[in-house]
């Protein structure tokens, strides 16, 4: 059955997502008539009745009233019943195209397209096409590449030689050593201790008695198995069945559990790669590889996310500059020979908080002691991060005039390669105290997603931001005025 010029609804399953994002938009009011309910209230569960009918009644409408046409030309969405929407998209326009599939989308070979254009708003597609067979994909970009789908797949079966997959250890791994599971858990206790009666806690001391030490170690033992447990459920949710292949000039990731994604990325808009090495991972001869891209990312919709683009969650060490030259060509990345421009200026790295630490700590001695410890022990580990700051920055400039900068950034040393075409500013500044002992920060400026970020190196010599400036900055300007007189 031809789709060109003649309006589709969507796949049924279509009402379910809209029902899963709406409640999740009214989570907290949901929860709170949840917890309410036992009590025994009666408004409680009217009003819980009467908001998920509500919402159910909202996802049948949007279901009925969402349709869209596709035609060789262009991509249409309508939407609406009082004030109707049109929205009209045309191949030429289209930058990205992702697909995610949720667990219930499986069964039916069903996914939802998500498509991104120049004009799109950081944090949202410009269109959705919720719930789509997954023949649609191919069709759209036969479209746009101006072939037949039949043509795209012989092609893409045999570009497939570039292939990555996470291993189950090692997603296991990425779990247990994500330390940004120790802030969830912190998070999740806090918002649990706040509901527990006051009451519970005095009994619990009154049962254990004179075993407080037992009960103390107990609720710590408990509190790693509460972290590790939430830790690797949420590895698993994500990059389950982690996949990354390079065709030709484009990367396609896809990965989740009950959510599946798929993400093409044209090698053109990667703006620039960072692999990271973290401590705990670092011990198992793991980094990973992190992609800085242009183009807004889209995350409408999104319950459980990576923020970051990852190449390579966990990679091997021994690997990694490797498997980065097969999927990225055009960087022909190595392992850096970097310059180590800061070991001997640490007093400039631990002034300042030394200057702003010491007199708070000493504040909270006043007042308490037990505050005034764990505000030292606080102080302590910011001034060894600063310490291991100064001994890690450092650069390197490869044949390609590919730059390395080195930098320590919350228990990670990480590795950020950029091209000369891709930044938009390179820059030093320094200060009155500084000049004199021809010290200062350089910064290179960038396009993230939607937005200009900066990335460079604090402290260091002028000679090292002369000698930056000449082998990365000044030979790709001798180049361009090259280019421009021809």
């Amino acid at each position: 059955m031809s789709m060109e010029n003649k309006r589709e609804r969507f796949h049924p399953s279509a009402v379910l997502v809209y029902f899963i994002r709406d409640i999740k938009h009214w989570v907290f009011l949901f929860v709170l008539f949840l917890v309410d309910i036992d009590s025994g209230r009666l408004y409680s569960i009217l009003a819980l009745s009467a908001l998920i009918l509500f919402l159910s009644a909202k996802s049948f409408i949007k279901y009925w009233t969402h349709t869209y046409t596709l035609s060789s030309d262009h991509i249409t969405l309508y939407k609406g019943i009082f004030n109707k929407r049109e929205t009209e998209i045309t191949y030429e326009r289209i930058q990205t195209v992702k697909q995610r599939q949720w667990f219930f989308f499986k069964p039916f070979n069903i996914i939802e397209v998500l498509i991104e254009t120049a004009s799109t708003s950081p944090g949202e597609a410009e269109a959705s096409l919720t719930a789509v067979d997954e023949s649609i994909i191919k069709t759209i970009e036969s479209y746009r590449n101006q072939t037949s789908p039949d043509l795209d797949e012989e092609k893409e079966i045999e570009a497939a030689d570039n292939q990555f997959s996470l291993k189950y250890q090692d997603v296991v791994l990425f779990g247990l050593t994500d330390l940004t599971a120790i802030l969830i858990v912190f998070t999740a206790l806090s918002f649990v201790f706040e509901w527990i009666p006051d009451r519970f806690f005095s009994e619990l001391v009154s049962l254990v008695g004179n075993v407080r030490g037992i009960l103390i170690v107990g609720l710590m033992f408990m509190g790693l198995l509460i972290i590790a447990a939430l830790s690797l459920l949420k590895s698993f949710l994500l990059f389950y069945d982690y996949k990354a292949e390079r065709h030709e000039d484009t990367l396609t990731i896809s990965y989740g559990l009950f959510e599946r994604k798929t993400q093409k990325i044209p090698l053109s808009k990667i703006q620039g790669i960072k692999v990271n090495k973290q401590l705990l991972r670092h011990l198992f001869n793991r980094s990973s590889v992190e992609l800085v891209i242009m183009g807004g990312q889209e995350s409408e919709g999104e319950s459980l996310s990576i923020k970051k683009v990852y190449l390579f969650p966990l990679i091997s060490n021994d690997q990694v500059y490797t498997r980065l030259n097969q999927f990225i060509p055009d960087r022909a990345i190595e392992k850096p020979k970097v310059k180590k421009v800061t070991q001997n200026r640490v007093w400039y790295f631990l002034r300042w908080k030394m200057l702003a630490g010491i007199p708070l700590v000493a504040i909270a001695l006043y007042f308490n002691t037990t505050i005034a410890i764990i505000a030292s022990m606080i102080l302590i580990i910011i001034l060894l991060m600063a310490w291991k700051k100064s001994q890690v920055q450092a650069y390197a400039i490869q044949k390609n005039r590919l730059l390395c900068i080195q930098q320590f950034e919350g228990f990670t040393t990480v590795q950020f390669f950029i091209m000369p075409q891709n930044v938009q500013a390179l820059s030093y500044s320094t200060s009155i105290a500084l000049v004199n002992k021809d010290i200062g920060h350089m910064d290179v400026t960038f396009k993230e997603n939607e937005h200009p970020t900066n990335y460079g190196m604090r402290y260091i010599k002028e000679k090292d931001s002369r000698r930056i400036h000449e082998l990365f900055w000044e030979a790709l300007e001798r180049e361009t005025d090259y280019v421009g007189f021809n």
